[in-house]
């Protein structure tokens, strides 16, 4: 008897230990279930162009996915109308010279320490500066959570929002402007005192003249590309003098905090300034 009731204690000692590793089974598979997706967490985002990019080799984008940028990094640069030019060459030294085609080349180039040397290599260079720098802040953007540019659509066009500091920032020398005066001015301000003039106003595209200098502004693509949640706008940019040859660019990113402000630029992290966006202004 008992014998029996010993072995009865084991059987349901047994029992119980099934019983409760059934249970952390049971909550593991619960908890496992629970744990958020990262695919779904992390959707492969697709942002729309504003207007298309054309590569030398006949390939038109409309639209850039994350999951794309990686590839077109490899597509060879169109030089505009210079169809008869393959790339540009880069310079170290006298003796260490590059050519480069492709973004990824042309990046790489730049973080090694190769820069155009000549004019017409800085000029030829340039048409690098806006698709790489659009490749290179849409890796880091993602989509917004909210807006002030779009349920009543404003952009580049709206010169009473745009911060006349773009002009002055990269055209004009800083010692020849009061700081504290023109860093609340806008486009609009200096149209209306004519000392800017609008030379060309289409669907996305700005051209003004002023100061001696000429100014593009090409809205091209509207993400988070701070990861602040609000939806901010990048911008090819370029300008020229207009009684010379010197020209240059690269991309600029306004943001807008509220539905009453206006837009304001904005800066990458200063860590990230030369090597993960070579090409914002």
């Amino acid at each position: 008897m008992t014998v029996f009731k010993f072995f009865g204690s084991i059987v349901c000692l047994l029992a119980f230990i099934l019983s409760t590793q059934n249970v952390h089974v049971q909550q593991s598979l619960a908890a496992d279930q629970q744990k958020p997706n990262k695919t779904q967490q992390e959707p492969n985002v697709t942002f729309q162009l504003i207007e298309s990019i054309r590569f030398a080799d006949g390939t038109i984008v409309e639209s850039i996915a994350k999951d794309e940028i990686d590839t077109l990094r490899d597509l060879p640069i169109h030089l505009g109308e210079n169809d008869h030019l393959d790339g540009v060459t880069l310079t170290k030294t006298r003796d260490d010279k590059v050519h480069v085609r492709t973004c990824r080349e042309y990046d790489s180039a730049l973080q090694r320490d190769y820069y155009p040397s000549s004019n017409f290599d800085h000029k030829m260079s340039f048409f690098f500066k806006h698709p790489c720098g659009l490749l290179n802040a849409l890796e880091k953007a993602s989509a917004p959570t909210k807006s002030f540019i779009s349920d009543a659509k404003v952009g580049v066009l709206n010169l009473e929002l745009l911060p006349f500091e773009m002009f002055r920032e990269n055209l004009a020398s800083k010692s020849s402007w009061d700081a504290d005066r023109d860093l609340e001015t806008t486009y609009q301000q200096k149209i209306d005192n004519q000392e800017l003039v609008v030379t060309e106003k289409s669907q996305n595209v700005l051209n003004v003249e002023g100061f001696g200098m000429g100014q593009m502004l090409k809205e091209m693509v509207r993400a988070d590309f701070n990861n602040d949640g609000i939806e901010d706008v990048l911008l090819f940019e370029s300008h020229h003098v207009t009684k010379g040859t010197y020209a240059d660019g690269g991309i600029i990113v306004l943001t807008r905090k509220s539905m009453n402000g206006k837009f304001e630029l904005l800066r990458p992290p200063a860590s990230q300034e030369s090597a993960g966006f070579p090409y914002w202004l």
